[in-house]
């Protein structure tokens, strides 16, 4: 169901709007290719866990992490249903982010934008991987939860940035990403107003944030099924509307890109679903 909603979603967004690539994209290279299992053939999230890899499957999953290791393997599943007090659902999970205590589950996939359900989950490191708290989102001037294929209430990306997680939007309107910010450490509801927004003129499927580097990396396609890696050098919470971008094209066709994660300020691992034909994959990319 979700590739008829890509399909119907891309379709629409084609006939309407164009990405015109311009003399500031350049291209990204990539270093090398691993198959991943059919078990997470809808991986759509990306963190290091020890010295493997954690992920997440896509809407209509069962709501459990998978840990994985550098060769693909899959070496452990964690369900996230342990808690009484919650009851965990994959509705539309789209990205996985950490700080030191614990990993962050974006619920937040809406790409009808008729959902009012939306959710960050809150997992604890340290007691088995317990879910401890749901913050429950949305947004301060959605009126209509009709469904539509063209609205900026979906968001598949998200970091810890300080004590808060920034949430970036899937913009299939206007093809720029609203930046939200959510105080990590609150359960309970919370509506959220755009900080800024940035004309990535495409739309974006994930996130990473490196702390020690201050750089954010995004990535995106277009509606010619190009995908692109977006990034922040010098990224500041405290400076955003100065914040500045530069995207690279990724070399590859009959992709569909929603996960990243930085190795070094050139080199990057990102992740690709299967599409409902062949394997999902991850890349190791680079830029110049």
């Amino acid at each position: 169901m979700k590739n008829i909603y890509l399909l119907v979603g891309l379709i629409l967004f084609g006939c309407s709007n164009k990405e015109i690539d311009s003399a500031e994209i350049d291209s990204a290279e990539i270093v090398s290719k691993i198959v991943l299992p059919k078990i997470i053939n809808e991986t759509s999230g990306l963190e290091f866990y020890n010295n493997n890899f954690i992920t997440h499957n896509d809407s209509g999953g069962e709501p459990s992490l998978y840990v994985f290791n550098e060769m693909g393997e899959v070496i452990e599943t964690i369900g996230l249903n342990k808690n009484p007090d919650f009851e965990i659902e994959n509705n539309d999970w789209e990205d996985i982010t950490n700080d030191n205590e614990y990993l962050f589950v974006a619920d937040t996939g809406n790409n009808f934008g008729n959902r009012d359900n939306l959710n960050i989950i809150r997992v604890s490191k340290g007691t088995d991987f317990m879910v401890d708290g749901i913050i429950e989102i949305s947004y301060s001037d959605q009126e209509s939860f009709f469904p539509r294929p063209k609205h900026k209430y979906d968001a598949e990306a998200i970091i810890v940035i300080e004590d808060k997680i920034a949430l970036f939007s899937k913009d299939r309107e206007n093809l720029n990403t609203d930046l939200y910010l959510v105080d990590k450490n609150q359960n309970g509801s919370q509506i959220l107003t755009s900080e800024v927004s940035y004309n990535v003129n495409t739309l974006i499927t994930g996130g990473d944030y490196d702390e020690d580097r201050n750089l954010l990396a995004l990535v995106s396609y277009n509606s010619n099924g190009n995908q692109y890696l977006i990034l922040f050098k010098n990224f500041e919470l405290n400076n955003l509307e100065n914040n500045t971008f530069k995207k690279f094209k990724i070399p590859l066709e009959q992709a569909q890109i929603e996960a990243v994660k930085i190795i070094d300020e050139k080199t990057f691992w990102v992740t690709s679903e299967d599409e409902g034909v062949g394997s999902p994959f991850m890349y190791k990319i680079q830029v110049k």
